[in-house]
């Protein structure tokens, strides 16, 4: 856990997807697939995530 786990990832029409790098897949809040974000928006989510990972603390968005 001393590791961020979450990591960006551009795709190829230009959106941005959070990854989760245990996984290798999509993370995913509420279901949804965190995909089709803007730069952004991807990069505060994933910040938040990792945050919370780092923490020890399960994040709500998750």
């Amino acid at each position: 856990m001393n590791e961020p786990r979450y990591e960006l990832r551009q795709e190829k029409n230009g959106t941005w997807t959070v990854i989760d790098g245990m996984t290798r897949v999509p993370a995913a809040s509420d279901g949804r697939d965190l995909t089709g974000l803007d730069r952004d928006d991807a990069r505060d989510i994933m910040e938040t995530l990792n945050r919370d990972h780092l923490a020890g603390r399960k994040s709500p968005l998750v």
